[in-house]
């Protein structure tokens, strides 16, 4: 990175050249890191699709109208003591219906008991393969890995922190944003750069500008650990109805007296009430004349309420509602607040549709961060070509950019090849994933030029490209089945891969068209005040052909 400048920088300048320099050295510095926040976080919209691909043993799970009466079958013999059941009903997000129970005399120690997951249609129990799914991109896009936590969350927050700083001064930068939004000029080499960073920016910059100050809100704690309290969620009537059920002999449930009951009735009654389907539903007392029914959906009245902003009914066993908790609320403005950006965030509200328009965004920010990192070598590609720091740059971008998709790619490959009953496996998993980003990493810099472009960008392309292949060939069902009944989930996810692969092949293709960047020795003269010759607001001639 040239020391010139960055003393050249001086307050005394105008608004304008102030705030390209910090949008140029806010954004540079934190550049590859970002990118792969922005890139996992992105995923992580549909972090719960992830990890269903990534165990195939759910594929063959096909929801039915028969999913509930499975699961009370399976219960009844399988824990017949419980003081407390839950059946969570397969949704637009999982075509599998989970079970888990609490035994009478677990005490409070854990939140949830054994698990289980069924084939809906079947009532067959599903074994799945340990895998650290979509889990694994949630936490790493704001913890990173292999590092103390703490300390991951303080890095990810300065990051954000200078990201929110990039966004802020690349809008007072650039004089006419809203009207360069309207102009691309492909083919022209540096100006299509600059227009493509400026488009990926400006069409969804209210996105950008949420996730990011979402995040840092997020992060306060972590940041201002001096300021933050312990937030306590109050169930008291879940506690007291656990305490009861322990105090209590609780015999084996009745199978034909649990099937007799008005269960269907009371979900019926909440969809009608609430207009969405009931999602999860809750017994404590199973098999006793107290039972009782409590249902819950996605039926949120209000983001500031957070995870708590939707609304129970419990039924008894004659099918009569006994009680209806409302939606909780947030203590005060500034909890409200939190719950709100919160549920932002990470899309905690959305639904199909809603959860796309995001992850769209979420592509276009880490277009941008892409471009404006590729950008910079671009602008100095012929003057500073060789100089330590220009190369340094140079090769990371490779490495964290098209590294990234390959290791990505190399991910969701791994996850197939592997043993099913491999010890550890998901820590394998994590191992290669980040095995085959420090091989790109290294490659980056060996191959510094379009080459390593090329050959990063095409690997990552035939990475994704034969996913579906894949997963015919790897899954419990192949994608004839998937797509015979339905399965959006598994299809989505293939033609999703198929797309990526379509871009990093076309960004490959026109890479390797590029004609090479030859360096050009500018002559030094005597004189002090010599010119920069790496004006960041005005394109530097040709000085682009090879975006490296």
């Amino acid at each position: 990175v040239s020391i010139q400048s960055v003393q050249g920088f001086s307050m005394k300048g105008n608004v304008r050249k102030s705030m390209t320099w910090l949008h140029t050295w806010s954004s540079v510095l934190v550049g590859w890191l970002l990118f792969a926040i922005f890139f996992t976080g992105t995923l992580s919209f549909f972090r719960t699709e992830i990890t269903y691909w990534m165990q195939p043993e759910q594929h063959a799970a096909v929801p039915s109208e028969k999913a509930l009466e499975h699961g009370l079958r399976y219960l009844a013999i399988n824990a017949p003591n419980a003081s407390e059941w839950q059946l969570s009903l397969p949704d637009a997000r999982s075509n599998t219906l989970d079970l888990s129970w609490r035994d009478a005399n677990a005490g409070n120690e854990r939140r949830r008991g054994p698990r289980v997951m069924l084939n809906p249609s079947t009532g067959e129990e599903i074994k799945v393969r340990e895998t650290a799914g979509g889990n694994f991109l949630y936490r790493f896009h704001f913890e990173l890995y292999g590092i103390d936590r703490t300390i991951g969350r303080w890095i990810v927050g300065v990051v954000s922190m200078m990201m929110f700083v990039a966004i802020i001064s690349g809008v007072i930068m650039h004089r006419k944003i809203f009207a360069d939004f309207f102009m691309f000029r492909p083919k022209k080499k540096l100006l299509s750069w600059i227009d493509g960073h400026a488009i990926s920016a400006v069409l969804a910059l209210p996105f950008h500008i949420m996730i990011t100050f979402s995040g840092l809100i997020l992060l306060g704690a972590t940041l201002l650990p001096f300021n933050s309290e312990e937030r306590v969620r109050h169930r008291p009537q879940g506690t007291e109805i656990r305490q009861n059920a322990q105090q209590q002999n609780l015999a084996s449930p009745d199978i034909n007296a649990l099937l007799a009951l008005p269960i269907s009735s009371m979900i019926a009654h909440a969809e009608r009430t609430w207009q969405v389907p009931v999602e999860s539903l809750s017994i404590t007392h199973p098999g006793k004349a107290n039972a009782q029914f409590t249902l819950s959906g996605n039926n949120r009245t209000q983001l500031s309420a957070g995870r708590g902003g939707s609304s129970a009914l419990v039924f008894n066993a004659q099918g009569e509602v006994i009680n209806e908790r409302p939606a909780s609320v947030a203590a005060n403005a500034s909890q409200a607040t939190y719950n709100y950006l919160d549920m932002l965030h990470q899309a905690r509200f959305a639904d199909t549709l809603t959860r796309w328009l995001l992850f769209f965004a979420g592509i276009l920010g880490t277009i941008m961060v892409g471009t404006g990192s590729v950008l910079w070598v671009v602008k100095r590609a012929k003057q500073q070509l060789g100089e330590f720091g220009f190369e340094l740059v140079r090769g990371s971008n490779i490495g964290s950019i098209a590294g990234l998709m390959c290791a990505t790619g190399g991910y969701f490959w791994v996850n197939r090849l592997l043993p099913a009953d491999l010890t550890s496996r998901s820590l394998w998993e994590i191992k290669v994933f980040f095995a085959i980003w420090l091989v790109c990493v290294v490659a980056g810099f060996i191959w510094r030029d379009k080459k390593g472009w090329v050959i990063q960008l095409g690997f990552a392309a035939v990475l994704f490209a034969l996913v579906p292949l894949l997963d015919h060939l790897t899954s419990a069902t192949g994608l004839d089945f998937a797509v015979a009944n339905g399965d959006s989930l598994r299809v989505g996810f293939d033609l999703m891969c198929i797309t990526l692969a379509a871009v990093l092949g076309y960004a490959a293709y026109h890479v390797k068209k590029a004609k090479a960047v030859k360096a050009k020795r500018v002559k030094s003269t005597p004189s002090p005040k010599r010119k920069d010759r790496t004006r960041q607001d005005k394109p530097q001639g040709d000085n682009s052909e090879a975006l490296i």
